[in-house]
């Protein structure tokens, strides 16, 4: 059971790194649009929202037509994931800010350290990683440091403001992590709280717009496309498949794994906008796989309980 709960969790980490290192790709596009970090955030759940609900129905629709009972969703804190969706709008948020103003490597590198950041707030919370979880922690941050090496221009400016953009989205992220994995805990129903979190974002994103006046839609089919693309490839579909493997891994667990994205962003990169990956790169992605490795033959990067604390 436990063996197939980790195979689970691992197949939707995967699917959650594939959609979020398609983000730079169709990103891309919405910038050459002329789009700005707010116009790109607000599309982006405007139209991710209202598919994800429609994914719900039809998920509850199949259960009743196969007669599989129904996920009690009554134990879902429908206003505290709505809440805790607010995080993942100023993620998005200073994501976009910060990918204007500094590369996308550089802003990889500070970005993944979220996954220490994760581990820390979880400690303070009572729980303890274990000595190779931390190991793991460090060697995939060495890996990612790798992966995308890009400071020559110094922290300065434009650069700096991109760099504390990066570090502040870290924090929102980790702690996203944390509050996914308690308030979502044993509810049975992640495509119901990974739609609620969304949602959280979407009126965030609303009230926001109303009070600067609107966001600008795309002007152009290509714009659309790739604006669509952004949504449902990543948006809908890595927010529900993080908030699947955030329940079978645990936060700290599967926020390490996670750390395969600088890599797939890069090959993704080199493959769709002919940017180059360096050998030191590809040396960064080895140590990363390294570190999964050692998370999972030594210990597993468990989640040591602390005395009248129980992990997901």
């Amino acid at each position: 059971m436990l063996q197939s709960k980790f195979a689970r969790g691992l197949v939707f980490v995967v699917l959650a790194v594939v959609g979020y290192s398609l983000l730079p790709v169709f990103t891309e596009g919405l910038y050459q649009d002329n789009m700005d970090a707010l116009d790109i955030a607000s599309w982006r759940y405007i139209i991710a929202v209202p598919i994800f609900w429609l994914f719900v129905a039809a998920q509850r629709a199949a259960r009743r037509t196969e007669r599989v009972p129904e996920a009690d969703e009554r134990r879902i804190p429908w206003v505290k994931v709505l809440l805790a969706g607010v995080l993942l709008a100023i993620a998005g948020l200073l994501a976009f800010e910060g990918l204007q103003l500094i590369t996308a490597g550089a802003y990889v590198v500070i970005f993944y350290t979220y996954p220490a950041i994760v581990a820390l707030i979880s400690l303070v919370l009572g729980e303890r990683l274990s000595l190779w979880g931390w190991a793991a922690i460090g060697l995939s941050l060495v890996g990612v440091a790798l992966t995308a090496p890009d400071f020559s221009a110094g922290l300065q400016g434009d650069n700096l403001s991109g760099v504390l953009y990066a570090l502040g989205n870290a924090v929102v992220v980790a702690i996203y992590f944390v509050l996914n994995s308690r308030l979502l805990r044993n509810t049975g129903s992640p495509a119901v709280g990974s739609a609620l979190a969304c949602s959280g974002a979407l009126i965030l994103l609303l009230i926001v717009m109303l009070v600067s006046g609107g966001a600008r839609p795309p002007s152009t089919l290509n714009a659309w496309v790739s604006m669509l693309l952004l949504a449902v490839v990543s948006t809908i579909m890595p927010v529900f498949s993080l908030t699947v493997a955030i329940q079978a891994l645990g936060p700290s667990r599967a926020a390490v794994f996670n750390s395969f994205e600088p890599l797939v962003t890069a090959s993704l990169a080199v493959i769709f906008l002919g940017q180059e990956m360096l050998p030191i790169q590809w040396l960064g992605g080895l140590v990363i796989v390294a570190s999964v490795i050692m998370l999972q033959t030594l210990g597993q990067a468990k989640m040591v309980p602390a005395e009248g604390v129980h992990t997901p």
